[in-house]
């Protein structure tokens, strides 16, 4: 009787070796707030490592591309300093260009990261000038040359569509044809027959998305559309949802439009994602749920620790001083060391929030409706449950299909 011998074990290849310690240091700037943020990752590792594997088998430099770094929050009062990159951008970049020199050591022909400024996308939604728009993007290329960057290149709206572009690009002819690059992105890769209703329903990465829209847009924009007799908070928060799905509307083109430009470009993300088409990452390296530096102040802490969060938590108490650069403000630091203190107990906001997290496993079976309305009764308890429900949907989501 014939028996059946093993196969013999087959090692890996030098050149898939390499782009598995290529991907490895990718991951270990992954997007950390999943508590299964690595296993995510591991359902796009064969797409990932294919894409990876066509630049290593020409030993040329693995190119990355991340849509990122659009312009600072509308909410100057809570959240961020002012309109121009400071010391969070700077933290961003040298992340970012470490990220592409540890691969460098390993694999010497390196990589390169293109930042897609997606300013223009989005600003008039927000309703941020086209103008800080400009000024912002500026500013954050002449910090990376500054910064010596080198593995760090950009590119905006206007090279990703077929529009009649000016021989010069100032502020002023920035700003004279930003309606014509968004008309043009949505003309070239929008879709009419898009029904984000339909894809909310269906796709986890969309209803993930559109959870985290509404929730910054609705910190972003109270100021800038304050409450008062004529707008009430239930108003100003269902404008908040046509403002998120049209937000959708421009990703789904501005998404197109990228794998037109960088069809065989590795693909980041600051969003939480699936982890099967794209690597989701983390631009901070800090405890604190804040990882866009446009969206957040960053502090430095008596022991040499970055801290990232809002502008008004930096500016309770005599705990942190404003530090300047240039005469601008870039950061906050930390004058007094806080005192150690034992954990306290939960707050009873927390309490009942976390009740209500346990009905996600129901809410999912039921309908994105039910998801929504749990959301928002989430948002009007404390942000810390309607961070841990947005983190947890997609996981959750993913286990009942």
């Amino acid at each position: 009787m014939a028996h059946n011998n093993p196969l013999p074990y087959a090692a890996p290849t030098e050149e898939m070796r390499i782009c598995n310690m290529i991907l490895e240091i990718i991951f270990t700037y992954k997007l950390h707030k999943f508590e299964d943020a690595t296993d995510r990752l591991e359902v796009g590792r064969p797409k990932f490592l294919a894409v990876i594997q066509k630049f290593v088998q020409e030993r040329k430099a693995v190119q990355m591309c991340l849509p990122a770094f659009p312009f600072k929050s509308a909410n100057k009062v809570e959240k961020v300093l002012g309109i121009l990159p400071d010391r969070a951008e700077e933290l961003a970049l040298r992340r970012l260009n470490e990220m592409c020199q540890a691969i460098k050591k390993i694999y010497p022909p390196g990589a390169v990261l293109t930042i897609i400024s997606d300013g223009l996308v989005y600003n008039d939604l927000l309703n941020v000038p086209d103008r800080d728009t400009w000024a912002y993007g500026e500013a954050l290329r002449q910090m990376a040359n500054q910064l010596k960057c080198n593995h760090i290149s950009f590119s905006r709206l206007r090279d990703l569509v077929n529009s009649a572009r000016p021989d010069e690009l100032n502020q002023i002819t920035y700003v004279a044809n930003a309606t014509n690059f968004r008309r043009h992105l949505l003309n070239e890769f929008g879709k009419e027959d898009l029904d984000i209703d339909r894809e909310l329903e269906t796709n986890p990465d969309t209803m993930m998305t559109y959870l985290g829209y509404r929730r910054f847009l609705e910190s972003d924009l109270k100021y800038v559309f304050p409450l008062n007799k004529d707008r009430s908070k239930h108003a100003y928060r269902k404008d908040v949802k046509i403002l998120a799905k049209e937000m959708l509307t421009r990703g789904y083109a501005f998404a197109e439009a990228v794998k037109s430009a960088f069809p065989d470009h590795l693909r980041l993300s600051i969003h939480h994602s699936t982890g099967e088409h794209k690597v989701s990452i983390s631009l901070l390296e800090t405890k604190s749920e804040f990882t866009t530096p446009w969206h957040c102040c960053v502090a430095l802490l008596a022991n040499g620790e970055w801290l990232s969060g809002p502008k008004s938590k930096f500016e309770r108490g005599q705990r942190f001083t404003i530090a300047y650069e240039n005469g601008t403000p870039s950061h906050f630091k930390e004058v007094v060391a806080a005192e150690s203190s034992p954990p306290s107990a939960k707050s009873s906001k927390q309490i009942s929030s976390d009740k209500i997290l346990r009905k996600i496993d129901c809410c999912l079976v039921a309908s994105p409706k039910t998801i929504v309305d749990l959301f928002e009764a989430l948002s009007s308890r404390d942000q810390i449950s309607c961070s841990l429900f947005r983190l947890s949907l997609c996981s959750r989501w993913r286990s009942h299909q």
